[in-house]
């Protein structure tokens, strides 16, 4: 096992992120083994510069460099859809609430679909409690996965990062 200090939101929300729909822009997304920084890198070069204005050639040669190095840099595999809903699933279980009802009206509402629960549901505080409990088992699942890879993560608060978003930069190779 080693130690690594880790951006413990960025990280997350990371492995966190639903890998079965990986939007229009997909990214390779990778943990630095050397320093703890977690990397987002354009699938696509001409995606990096036109969403993130990256120089084309340095997405191209951050993603060669990492892919050149597997034992430095691993990557980061995201959850399935099926274990956002078996989440959800695991909260709508248990005991989030006092109330009965609320527990029963919550429970009643979810059919398959999380969006769709959410306007079922229309109670910002239900909801709310949700969020709080993807947010604890999705770090969970995200300290599980590293501590299987050998990594003893040492948890730090959001540094600044630069994330890949339009008319924005993304986090790379000594930026």
């Amino acid at each position: 096992m080693c130690d690594l200090d880790i951006d413990r939101l960025f990280f997350v929300e990371t492995f966190g992120r639903d890998a079965d729909y990986p939007g229009d822009y997909p990214l390779l997304h990778y943990l630095d083994r050397k320093t703890g920084e977690v990397i987002w890198i354009f699938e696509n070069d001409d995606d990096a510069l036109d969403i993130a204005g990256i120089p084309i050639e340095e997405n191209r040669s951050d993603r060669e460099r990492a892919a050149a190095d597997p034992e430095r840099f691993l990557e980061i595999p995201g959850l399935d859809h099926g274990e956002h809903h078996r989440i959800i699933r695991q909260f709508l279980g248990s005991d989030w609430t006092d109330d009965d009802a609320l527990w029963r009206r919550a429970n009643e509402a979810y059919t398959g679909s999380i969006g769709r629960w959410k306007r079922r549901i229309a109670d910002k505080d239900v909801v709310h409690a949700f969020y709080d409990f993807q947010d604890a088992r999705i770090a969970e699942l995200a300290e599980e996965f590293l501590r299987e890879t050998g990594i003893t993560p040492n948890w730090t608060r959001s540094r600044t990062q630069r994330v890949p978003v339009a008319g924005g930069t993304g986090p790379g190779f000594g930026r």
